[in-house]
């Protein structure tokens, strides 16, 4: 069993729609999924409640009073992946998710706030897991989201973010189609219009299953 972690510092880029089709994309691959929606927000068990996605969304919120049961939850999943949408920012929440991941998706817009953001991420999760963060043992992954060709900044983003020394994932281009899919309850690779948006999520996903 597998645990990817989908975490940022900072609110507002894109963490649980990521973490939403890329679960769903694990599906389809005939990889059973399971998604732990840890945000207090429950925007992953909203984005469920159609019940179209092909994988169960649980809402567990992790506290200090039940982090042995969340992590045991977790860790003995009957499904080949767990995925974690935590609430943004680097507090308990993230600590915890962090110590138990095999992979850190990290989640990065083209704004200098979102790269800065991202680092402070990176530099969390190696605190907490010291030289093991740069081993085998935690890979992480900064995955452009938002991007826009048609502009520098997003010309640019992946190059940015290679300055952070960690592996960086295919970008995610902007489009309209992610907030389509959030008030259908379904994801953008079982649409039947798919376009960029389901090549692009089939990308990410295959980069971060392939290490």
């Amino acid at each position: 069993m597998a645990v990817f972690v989908f975490s940022q510092s900072k609110g507002g880029v894109g963490k649980t729609t990521l973490a939403i089709n890329f679960a769903d994309e694990l599906s389809i691959r005939n990889q059973s999924t399971t998604l732990i929606d840890a945000d207090p927000q429950g925007n992953a068990t909203q984005w469920a409640a159609p019940h179209k996605l092909l994988f169960p969304v649980r809402h567990e919120i992790l506290l200090r009073h039940n982090s042995l049961v969340w992590v045991r939850d977790v860790l003995k999943s009957t499904t080949q992946h767990v995925v974690v949408d935590t609430p943004a920012g680097l507090g308990y929440t993230f600590e915890v998710a962090a110590l138990i991941a095999d992979v850190l998706v990290i989640p990065c817009g083209p704004s200098s706030l979102d790269i800065d953001s991202a680092a402070k991420t990176i530099k969390k999760s190696r605190d907490l897991r010291g030289n093991e963060a740069r081993s085998r043992a935690l890979r992480i992954i900064l995955a452009p989201n938002r991007v826009d060709v048609a502009f520098e900044e997003g010309q640019q983003i992946t190059d940015a973010l290679k300055d952070l020394e960690e592996e960086v994932a295919p970008p995610i281009r902007h489009d309209i189609n992610y907030v389509r899919t959030f008030t259908a309850g379904t994801s953008v690779v079982n649409m039947t219009d798919r376009g960029q948006a389901a090549e692009d999520i089939r990308k990410l996903t295959t980069f971060i299953v392939s290490g």
